[in-house]
Protein backbone atom coordinates (compact mmCIF):
# COMPACT_ATOMS: atom_id res chain seq x y z
CA UNK A 1 0.00 0.00 0.00
CA UNK A 2 1.47 3.21 -0.81
CA UNK A 3 1.89 6.60 1.32
CA UNK A 4 -0.94 8.21 -1.03
CA UNK A 5 -3.56 5.31 -0.25
CA UNK A 6 -7.07 6.72 0.72
CA UNK A 7 -7.03 3.74 3.06
CA UNK A 8 -4.03 4.91 5.12
CA UNK A 9 -4.15 8.27 6.95
CA UNK A 10 -1.62 11.04 8.54
CA UNK A 11 -4.75 12.67 9.94
CA UNK A 12 -5.47 12.84 13.42
CA UNK A 13 -8.98 12.95 14.47
CA UNK A 14 -10.57 14.65 18.04
CA UNK A 15 -10.70 11.31 19.14
CA UNK A 16 -6.98 11.31 19.05
CA UNK A 17 -6.25 14.33 21.04
CA UNK A 18 -9.45 13.87 23.39
CA UNK A 19 -8.26 15.07 26.86
CA UNK A 20 -5.68 17.30 25.49
CA UNK A 21 -5.36 21.02 25.54
CA UNK A 22 -6.22 22.56 21.86
CA UNK A 23 -3.15 24.21 21.36
CA UNK A 24 -1.22 21.22 21.85
CA UNK A 25 -2.00 20.55 18.10
CA UNK A 26 0.54 23.44 17.58
CA UNK A 27 3.13 21.66 19.21
CA UNK A 28 6.28 23.20 19.98
CA UNK A 29 4.46 26.48 18.98
CA UNK A 30 1.83 26.08 21.55
CA UNK A 31 3.56 28.52 23.74
CA UNK A 32 2.84 31.15 20.78
CA UNK A 33 -1.08 30.34 20.65
CA UNK A 34 -0.89 30.96 24.85
CA UNK A 35 0.82 34.58 23.59
CA UNK A 36 -1.65 35.22 20.84
CA UNK A 37 -4.65 34.30 22.57
CA UNK A 38 -2.85 36.64 25.54
CA UNK A 39 -2.93 39.61 22.93
CA UNK A 40 -6.64 38.42 21.48
CA UNK A 41 -8.21 39.19 25.11
CA UNK A 42 -6.47 42.49 25.59
CA UNK A 43 -7.78 43.11 21.57
CA UNK A 44 -9.50 41.06 19.36
CA UNK A 45 -8.88 43.25 16.92
CA UNK A 46 -5.11 43.50 17.36
CA UNK A 47 -5.01 39.17 16.37
CA UNK A 48 -5.87 38.15 12.49
CA UNK A 49 -9.28 36.89 12.47
CA UNK A 50 -8.60 33.70 11.47
CA UNK A 51 -7.73 33.17 15.41
CA UNK A 52 -11.08 34.24 16.43
CA UNK A 53 -13.24 31.28 15.48
CA UNK A 54 -10.59 29.19 17.32
CA UNK A 55 -10.24 31.56 20.42
CA UNK A 56 -14.02 31.44 20.64
CA UNK A 57 -14.04 28.24 22.84
CA UNK A 58 -10.51 27.93 23.51
CA UNK A 59 -9.56 27.10 27.03
CA UNK A 60 -5.91 27.70 28.06
CA UNK A 61 -4.35 25.23 30.33
CA UNK A 62 -7.22 22.95 30.22
CA UNK A 63 -5.35 19.81 30.59
CA UNK A 64 -2.19 20.65 32.25
CA UNK A 65 1.26 18.74 31.98
CA UNK A 66 1.57 16.89 35.26
CA UNK A 67 3.00 18.93 37.92
CA UNK A 68 2.11 22.30 35.91
CA UNK A 69 -0.66 24.53 37.22
CA UNK A 70 -4.04 24.23 34.99
CA UNK A 71 -4.34 28.13 35.18
CA UNK A 72 -1.86 31.29 35.05
CA UNK A 73 -1.51 33.20 38.42
CA UNK A 74 -4.54 35.06 39.50
CA UNK A 75 -4.39 38.73 38.15
CA UNK A 76 -3.95 41.28 40.79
Amino acid sequence: MSPQSPNSSNISTDQDRQGKSPAAAFGANEWLVDEIYQQYLQDPNSVDRAWWDFFADYKPGATAAPGQPAEGPAPV
